[in-house]
């Protein structure tokens, strides 16, 4: 079975480029975007497993990408240290997870959610 597809929405470059180096390490095939636009670029041509995004991008709302996300199937969580700013509906429908946080504790939530990158 091929690797589980990750989109990793995050505009701090340091931050995704560990999540992705984490998550490549367990096996995902992971796709990086820093903005909304090009995250909407890549759920128009690829499709993912999972959507992750952070809340507050240059360009717009996270919320807005793992809303459309989900609507094309995918698992969704956003990572933040703004998730306090959701609203309890917006936070019912993403798994969401507060920054700062340990690589292992995101892991962790990626296997919850959609299993191992081999399974």
């Amino acid at each position: 079975m091929a690797a589980k597809r990750i989109l990793l929405v995050e505009d701090e470059e340091e931050i995704a480029d560990i999540l992705a180096l984490v998550l490549r390490g367990e096996g995902y095939v992971v796709d990086t975007a820093a903005t909304v636009a090009q995250a909407r670029r890549q759920l128009r041509s690829l499709r993912y497993a999972l959507v992750n995004s952070d809340l507050r991008l240059p360009d717009g709302d996270g919320l807005e990408i793992v809303d459309r996300a989900a609507e094309l199937g995918a698992r969704t969580s956003i990572v933040s240290g703004y998730v306090l700013q959701l609203s309890p509906e917006a936070a019912d429908r993403h798994e969401v997870l507060m920054k700062p946080m340990r690589p292992s504790e995101f892991v962790s939530a990626v296997h919850r959610l959609i299993g191992p990158a081999d399974e």
